[in-house]
């Protein structure tokens, strides 16, 4: 099989020397910047600070330029802001997980943004990018069975890590909020320096934590329960060496998306002893939250799991069930929040509803259906 991609990418390697580069131009990406109502929900009384989940709606347009990343973003920083529920140094923001991963797209000719399937866009930027790919291709460590995803996020893994770092530093020092910067897809990255640096070990999903000067913090959460189409190019990693963070507002724990699913994962927030939580998530496509739950996908289902409940339930109720709602009842934590990615990228569309906690006890969501409707959601400890 390696041999079949070899060639393929040689034939490829000569047309990616000789086409021409054809960004978007700035007006264009003025007028393909979406303008979203935004919903704003508020809970709590405590007068600490706030923990916040923001779910931005986003387009395969936002991560066309880095600045048009965080315009997309700050509408949302700024409208908490005069909303009184983002507070200088008081108040920790929670984005979506594989928030930073589509800046694997960035800086890239139009032709990516105007294909229709995330595969086609791929399929452009390998060939816009053929000489880069095969040397990464051939010469980097290989640690996954689909080479080929590995690769094309190798090779974009140095930008993508700057620009990431660059955007939610940005945002963190402006509005002078710590930020939980969901995740992004790197290999084994690492904080040198008050760098995120690359190495050439197995790709991962990683989340970093922006403090309000806009330094980010060193200690890297890494998904320790990658589901099975993550596992195709994903390494994971041992939840026993994610460390909570002191913030603001009380010791923070991060759990990436599935992660939050397992028994395991509490044990070590207990162990930590932080009172806070924050659940960075995707979930696809939009309508999966009133799918049949099909139960956990790449590991078996721990022994406190009711099989019965595999392809009879939604995957809301498990979610509700097997999820920080059920399982924060074993913690001490005061505040969590879950968020959701929102937004279409591609022909790929994201689902599922913010699912929040306070003083141990669930908070109903108020948010409406609304598919292009921006949500922020406001816990006051």
């Amino acid at each position: 099989m390696r041999r079949y991609y070899l060639l393929f990418l040689l034939s490829l390697s000569g047309v990616g020397f000789v086409q021409c580069s054809d960004p978007l131009s700035n007006v264009e990406l003025e007028a393909y910047r979406p303008q979203h109502s935004i919903y704003l929900q508020k809970d709590g009384t405590g007068s600490r600070g706030t923990l916040i989940g923001m779910e931005p709606v986003l387009s395969k347009y936002s991560y066309a330029t880095e600045e048009n990343l965080y315009q997309a973003l700050d509408p949302y920083f700024r409208h908490a802001q005069d909303n009184d529920t983002l507070f200088a140094d008081r108040s920790v923001v929670v984005l979506p997980e594989y928030i930073g991963t589509w800046l694997v797209a960035t800086g890239e000719d139009r032709s990516i943004f105007e294909a229709e399937t995330i595969d086609e866009a791929m399929q452009s930027l390998v060939i816009r990018n053929a000489g880069s790919f095969v040397r990464h291709y051939l010469f980097a460590t290989s640690y996954s069975p689909d080479a080929l995803k590995e690769t094309l996020f190798r090779m974009k893994a140095e930008s993508m890590a700057e620009r990431y770092q660059s955007v939610f530093s940005r945002l963190a020092k402006e509005y002078r909020v710590s930020i939980v910067a969901g995740s992004i897809v790197l290999p084994h990255p690492e904080v040198k320096q008050g760098r995120i640096v690359i190495t050439d070990g197995p790709l991962e999903n990683v989340s970093f934590y922006f403090k309000s000067d806009g330094s980010v913090d060193d200690r890297i959460i890494r998904k320790g329960f990658p589901i099975a189409e993550e596992k195709a190019f994903l390494k994971e990693a041992k939840i026993n060496e994610n460390a909570s963070i002191d913030t603001p507002i009380g010791r923070l724990y991060t759990m990436i998306c599935a992660d939050s699913w397992f028994p395991d994962s509490y044990s070590e927030l207990n162990r930590s002893g932080a009172e806070l939580l924050a659940v960075p998530s995707m979930v696809t496509p939009d309508d999966a939250w009133t799918q049949k739950w099909k139960g956990y996908s790449g590991y078996a289902n721990p022994a406190d799991v009711d099989t019965h409940d595999i392809e009879r339930i939604t995957e809301r109720a498990a979610w509700e069930k097997y999820s920080i709602t059920g399982r924060l009842k074993s913690t001490k934590v005061r505040g969590a929040v879950n968020v959701f990615f929102r937004g279409r990228l591609w022909n790929m569309t994201a689902g599922g509803d913010a699912i929040l906690s306070l003083s141990g006890r669930a908070i109903s969501n108020h948010a409406g259906k609304e598919e292009n409707e921006g949500r922020i959601y406001a816990l006051y400890l």
